[in-house]
């Protein structure tokens, strides 16, 4: 008997579980809004159409860019793909505010040989005007239902989709998953999440991007459990709406970056809160970005009062390049585990662990163990040789989730996916660029490699710097600043960039002459407060503060900083600055 793939699963659900709801998309969020649910056979039948027309344009074996708004068409062409043979690359949407709004789209076309993206209705007819001309065509996903499909006989090493890293732009780098990988991470997030069938699942992060695609998208068909889907955009407008949502429709299982949980403490208000009844909630995942012991905190003291119970989180660790998860397995008893370190020693990469209130210390969270049959190994970067026990190294992973290469980038991949151990040519590993080390055989992050800052001779963590800077009272809007450095006279010197919080500026109703005092005054003081809390916490003095205009920092699509994207356009003088002071 051959091993099953994802269609294989998807084909079972629509026999066996014909009249089970898999996918619900909330259509603004609200409970009383706009609702879309599909039993698993109508996923299959719908899906089942946009093979047929694939494949009836001759697609099989191609890549096909999905260009999709939040909603079950993004879900049903990414199984038509599937279906047909075709490869799936998920792509962000056009972001209006750019220069050239297409050109993300246009650079991962180039980059996977696709000449066809598929959209919906309202999209493709409203960048018609501009796609005249392009290299890859931009259609509506079609509304055919196939009641009779036969179809593409997938294979387990058969390439299912491309997942392309968060922040790709001038040089995309797309993970090629093959369904041998995906149903050993699906079997991974399994173990970690204690997934079952009968346990309902929520998501607000995008479609396209892997916490949404492998757990959200992929896992119900695996799993059978019920999936429901929101935007992001409908999260962030109001964030109690996830709650709601998790309260009415009995949620065992979520996950997001730990600024969703800082952003819903700190913008829920308490009479928001009314009704809600957390108590179902299992498992909240957190990961993405660095996971924060305070934000944890603030979240359990914000909706314990509603049910929700502190070993309900699991910080967890994972990247596209091992399709999503790597590390999050802990007691679900247990609350997660966090460690005092030496803030100093930290700086040498060396692992202290001070008792809990022991002044000079830096928490980190664990990220769990990694999943049955995967090995996450601390690296020497310089030696590639094992870190000892006391020692940060780069994290190197190997198991059957990491799909080994990027597509058709083969120098790349080499130097991602094939490490190998110095003497003994062990491998090959994953090579992760992150920082961290294990103990007890669990997994801690502590930063990224490429990201280090080096001054006089002592490491320091951007996310450190930046999370002073973000509770330095400075008028900074929430997780949008970065810590850069640039070398000076052969010396590297520290760079804060950071968009400002347009609440809190001057008002404009001031005469031109007090409306100029009043921007002096506050640019002055928010540099003044930048500098003095890292100099204070850090021992750091900040060469640079970049104070930029309100979203123009571009993120990944997990919401972290493209530090070394800043740091390119600050050395440019390309950023949208509104106050410099170097």
């Amino acid at each position: 008997m051959r091993n099953m793939t994802i269609i294989d699963f998807l084909k079972d659900r629509a026999n066996r579980n014909a009249d089970e709801l898999a996918f619900r998309f909330m259509g603004n969020g609200e409970l009383d809004g706009p609702i879309t649910e599909w039993t698993f056979s109508e996923l299959y039948h719908q899906s089942a159409g946009v093979a047929e027309d694939l494949v009836e344009q001759g697609l099989t074996g191609s890549s096909v860019l999905l260009v999709f708004p939040p909603g079950l068409e993004f879900v049903k062409a990414f199984y038509g793909c599937l279906l047909a043979g075709a490869r799936a690359v998920p792509v962000p949407l056009p972001n209006p505010r750019s220069k050239n709004p297409l050109g993300r789209i246009l650079n991962t076309a180039n980059a996977c040989g696709a000449s066809t993206a598929l959209t919906n209705r309202q999209l493709a007819d409203m960048v018609a005007p501009m796609a005249s001309g392009l290299p890859v065509s931009l259609r509506a996903v079609t509304d055919h239902v196939a009641t009779d499909w036969a179809g593409h006989e997938t294979e387990m090493n058969e390439v299912a989709y491309l997942q392309f890293t968060s922040g790709s732009t001038g040089h995309p780098k797309g993970v090629a998953v093959r369904h041998t990988n995906i149903i050993a991470n699906l079997r991974v997030m399994g173990q970690m999440l204690r997934i079952k069938s009968t346990k309902p699942a929520i998501v607000w992060a995008p479609h396209y991007h892997d916490l949404c695609l492998v757990g959200h998208v992929l896992g119900p068909v695996f799993y059978g459990y019920e999936s429901t889907l929101m935007s992001p955009m409908d999260f962030l407008f109001k964030p109690v709406r996830w709650l709601r949502a998790i309260s009415h429709y009995k949620i065992a299982n979520t996950a997001c970056p730990n600024f969703g949980y800082e952003y819903s403490a700190r913008r829920i208000k308490t009479e928001e809160c009314a009704g809600l009844d957390l108590s179902h909630w299992e498992v909240a995942g957190n990961g993405g970005e660095p996971v924060l012991r305070q934000t944890m905190e603030n979240f359990i003291k914000k909706f314990g009062p509603y049910g929700f119970r502190p070993q309900t989180f699991l910080p967890c660790y994972g990247m596209a390049e091992s399709v999503l998860f790597v590390g999050g397995l802990k007691p679900m008893s247990d609350p997660p585990k966090i460690l005092n370190l030496s803030a100093v020693d930290l700086e040498k990469h060396i692992v202290r662990v001070l008792a809990d209130n022991e002044p000079g210390g830096r928490s980190v969270v664990s990220c769990g163990k990694p999943g049955s049959d995967h090995q996450v190994i601390a690296i020497d970067p310089e030696t590639f040789t094992p870190s000892l026990p006391d020692q940060v190294g780069e994290l190197w992973v190997q198991g059957p989730s990491v799909p080994g290469s990027y597509w058709g980038l083969p120098e790349e991949s080499s130097a991602t996916f094939e490490g190998r151990l110095a003497g003994t040519n062990e491998g090959p590993f994953l090579r992760t660029g992150d920082l961290g080390f294990i103990m007890d055989g669990e997994i801690y992050i502590t930063g990224r490699l490429k990201d280090m800052i080096i001054i006089a001779g002592r490491n320091h963590y951007p996310s450190d710097i930046e999370l002073t800077v973000q509770q330095s009272g400075a008028p900074v809007r929430m997780g949008a600043c970065a810590a850069i450095s640039e070398t000076v006279n052969g010396l590297e010197e520290l760079v804060i960039i950071a968009e400002v919080d347009e609440r809190r500026m001057p008002a404009d109703e001031q005469s031109e002459a007090l409306k100029a005092e009043s921007l002096h005054a506050f640019w002055t003081s928010a540099v003044k407060t930048v500098q003095g809390a890292v100099t204070q916490v850090h021992g750091l003095s900040v060469r640079s503060v970049v104070f930029v205009e309100p979203r123009s920092l571009e993120k990944t699509s997990s919401g972290k900083p493209r530090r070394q994207r800043y740091k390119e356009l600050f050395l440019k003088r390309a950023l949208a600055v509104l106050h410099e002071q170097r």
